[in-house]
């Protein structure tokens, strides 16, 4: 009954907190996440039979019917099978229930095995529970692992960053994946999907020391600017400047929806402004991520290989909207003449790439939609920060036309259909969207003696660190507001709490651990009150708790957070 009496507890705490969130307006810290989890091969989410075992007992309850059905013995199979609309259960291949309308809710004091899908080379194993319910497609289902944050990290951080960057870089990656998460809703079924979709999550199978110490020992912590966990984006490797969010993912039009992801120059102090900059800055090897394979990379087309992938990619992002004018299927292109960088940003990455072939000029919008078209092996450009050479152009005979020069990119009138560059090299550097974290540079970072928050202060701009800021109120549950964070001594000097009392509310007593602040009448006049709260502090998880308001304080709110210096 332990889990059981636990999802309880959180349903009721979810529907409190859906009555803080309506009143004040506020963005409560996630304590479950729900993960649609995907087949073998991360092709689908939908399911249409499953196997679990467990090796302690296997409790399912139908959640719609509120039945709970007999317990299913230690290391006995429950498969559960779509049939049409309803779900039919099977123990160890026998039927035991039918025509069942779900969802279903399995769960077990031990992890839960999901037979026959892999993770990491082994069966795939999970805390928390399942819910099984049926999709928008008839005969198939989703499997949804409800999980509490912590455990959804510790799978989520070693798959997204290597465990061997070292505890500090798992430690900014483990509050980066928070703070994704926290802003996530991929559907209103479920919060993020176990693949690159949303962040990589392998349930139990990937966990490591070094990454479970890294969400451990920043519990409750995250990335805000201002009082809103901000969305943390990261990516592999920075070629030497990051880019602002509005350039790549806004196409350069200015907005303030993202004012703490600009770019960071770490080698220069200039934006690329030509080819002439951008030739030279990607000529040269230097950077903070200079342990990564994808720091410089080239790329090269043999012309025949070009023309038969654009064939096919310049119809694929067509059809996402990427290409102008659209490409036709009917059409067949024979040759490409240039590959021409039509908008760059800060970093020289293009988002704007104009290719002319025999059959016209396309023009290919976003970095994404780039290298997604000028695709190499079956696999995507690093980035779309790079410069183009072109080979020798031979004419039908293959004779040698005419060469251009390094990097130099021009038109030739006189060529014609059956006059081609022979080869297209891309040279650049990087590898993934280019805006917030890099990953490789946060390892280097982390190397050169560097601590997870300046790794943070780094990549985002104008952030604080801080616990999610909780709205505490009046409630009839006499339910308390409790923030609990991990404060390590060797990396923050100080700590701070931030009370919001714009609503005037009379009295809000607290406690920091063992320390009581029942009488706060005296600092209630305040609008907003910052005090050092680090005597009070130990090394490790620290609570911070607020009794509900009183009842003549009913309909006013105060909010809190704790900030970490």
């Amino acid at each position: 009954m332990k889990n059981i009496k636990i999802l309880l507890v959180l349903l009721l705490s979810l529907l409190v907190f859906n009555t803080i969130s309506n009143s004040a307006d506020a963005l409560e810290e996630k304590k479950t996440i729900r993960v649609g989890i995907s087949n073998q091969n991360f092709s689908s989410r939908e399911h249409e039979k499953i196997k679990i075992s467990s090796q302690d007992i296997i409790k399912i309850i139908d959640l719609v019917q509120n039945t709970r059905f007999d317990d299913v013995k230690a290391g006995d199979e429950v498969e559960i099978v779509m049939n049409g609309i309803t779900f039919d259960i099977y123990i160890n291949d026998k039927k035991k229930y039918e025509n069942l309308s779900g969802p279903l809710l399995l769960s077990s004091n031990k992890p839960l095995e999901v037979i026959e899908l892999n993770r990491k080379g082994t069966p795939a194993k999970y805390e928390g529970m399942f819910e099984i319910k049926a999709s928008k497609k008839s005969g198939y289902f989703n499997l949804i692992n409800i999980v509490d944050m912590q455990t959804y990290l510790k799978g989520v951080v070693p798959n997204e960053m290597p465990v061997s960057f070292g505890l500090e870089a798992q430690k900014a990656q483990a509050v980066a994946a928070r703070n994704y998460v926290t802003r996530a809703q991929i559907s209103p079924d479920f919060d993020v999907v176990d693949s690159t979709s949303s962040q990589v999550y392998y349930g139990l199978n990937s966990h490591t020391q070094t990454s479970n110490d890294a969400v451990d020992e920043t519990q409750g912590i995250y990335a805000l600017y201002r009082e809103t966990p901000i969305s943390a984006l990261y990516y592999s490797t920075s070629p030497g400047i990051s880019d602002d969010w509005d350039d790549v993912f806004n196409n350069g039009i200015k907005s303030n929806l993202h004012p703490y992801l600009k770019a960071k120059y770490e080698t220069t102090n200039k934006p690329l402004k030509n080819e002439d900059d951008v030739i030279e800055f990607y000529s040269s090897k230097e950077g903070f991520d200079v342990n990564s394979p994808k720091l410089r990379w080239c790329v090269e087309f043999e012309q025949k290989e070009l023309v038969d992938i654009l064939n096919t990619t310049l119809l694929q992002q067509s059809s996402a909207g990427l290409v102008e004018p659209k490409f036709d299927k009917n059409v067949k292109i024979e040759g490409v003449k240039e590959i021409k960088p039509l908008k760059r940003t800060q970093s020289g990455k293009i988002i704007e790439l104009l290719i002319s072939t025999d059959k016209g000029d396309y023009k290919i919008k976003k970095e994404l939609g780039i290298r997604r078209v000028l695709k190499k092996n079956n696999s995507m450009l690093a980035s779309a920060n790079f410069y183009v050479e072109k080979g020798a152009l031979v004419d039908e005979d293959d004779n040698e036309i005419q060469k251009e020069n390094h990097g130099v990119i021009k038109l030739f009138s006189a060529i014609n259909k059956d006059k081609y560059p022979d080869t297209f090299k891309l040279i650049g550097g990087g590898f993934g969207h280019g805006v917030g974290m890099s990953q490789y540079g946060a390892y280097n970072m982390a190397k050169s003696g560097k601590k997870y928050p300046e790794i943070l202060h780094f990549y985002y701009t104008d952030i604080n660190i801080s616990t999610i800021p909780k709205t505490v109120l009046y409630n009839e549950y006499n339910i308390s507001y409790k923030s609990e964070f991990y404060f390590d001594k060797k990396t923050f000097n100080e700590a701070y709490i931030v009370i919001d009392n714009k609503k005037h509310v009379s009295e809000f007593p607290f406690k920091i651990n063992e320390y009581d602040f029942s009488n706060t009448k005296e600092i209630s006049n305040n609008e907003l009150l910052k005090m050092n709260i680090t005597q009070y502090l130990k090394q490790g998880l620290n609570c911070v708790e607020f009794l509900p308001l009183s009842a003549q304080n009913k309909g006013k709110f105060v909010t809190y957070r704790i900030e970490l210096r």
